[in-house]
């Protein structure tokens, strides 16, 4: 039988989220464009979907090669776009000027790490836009989902932090929408098996 799902969240009925979304959605002056991996679509802690619950700025395209992304191409040609990814010559967020805004649109990549890398190899107009960093990470506060890297970070999080550094945006909405999705998730677990994924070190 197919579940029964929120029209508003699409969440499962049984573990939706929508008492969690504060009102109005946070107005984000940077324009966020995810990138998403397909295999992310359909996973049921995929954080992308609280992101466009609560943020007012922010699009979403599925898909892995650069067919799948001719209008994000085509918003990289015409603003100052910057690249949410690690690299050498990032520049740390944490650093950039209040009066500097060299970004006006941040591309971040959804998936896993090998996902995300492979979206990043094959579409090599992203090598074009300004890489960012983090230089202090904030804590992974995503338990229900284990983190492949140490410096792993939920894509809410990682907006989240940039969008706290890069215009002093207020985000405890996005952390109070993740917390109640982490609730939701676990809350028909058995004791022993939430325990063991909310004490989990990631």
């Amino acid at each position: 039988m197919k579940r029964s799902t929120c029209d508003i969240c699409h969440f499962s009925t049984k573990t939706c989220v929508c008492s969690y979304v504060t009102s109005p959605k946070l107005s984000n002056q940077t324009r966020i464009i995810v990138l998403q991996h397909p295999s992310e679509v359909p996973v049921a802690k995929n954080t992308v979907r609280l992101l466009k619950l609560q943020l007012s700025a922010i699009e979403v395209y599925v898909g892995e090669s650069p067919s799948d992304f001719k209008v994000p191409q085509e918003i990289a040609r015409t603003y100052n776009c910057g690249l949410l990814y690690p690299d050498p010559n990032a520049i740390n967020v944490e650093s950039i000027s209040s009066k500097s805004k060299p970004v006006d649109v941040l591309f971040v990549l959804d998936g896993t790490w090998k996902k995300a890398n492979k979206i990043a190899l094959l579409n090599p107009w992203l090598n074009n836009l300004n890489k960012i960093t983090f230089s202090q990470l904030p804590e992974n506060n995503y338990s229900i989902r284990k983190a492949e890297q140490s410096y792993s970070l939920s894509t809410l999080e990682a907006c989240a932090y940039f969008l706290a550094c890069y215009e002093n945006l207020e985000i405890e909405p996005l952390h109070h929408l993740l917390a109640g999705m982490i609730h939701e998730q676990t809350k028909f677990m058995p004791d022993d098996v939430k325990k063991r994924y909310l004490s989990e070190d990631n």
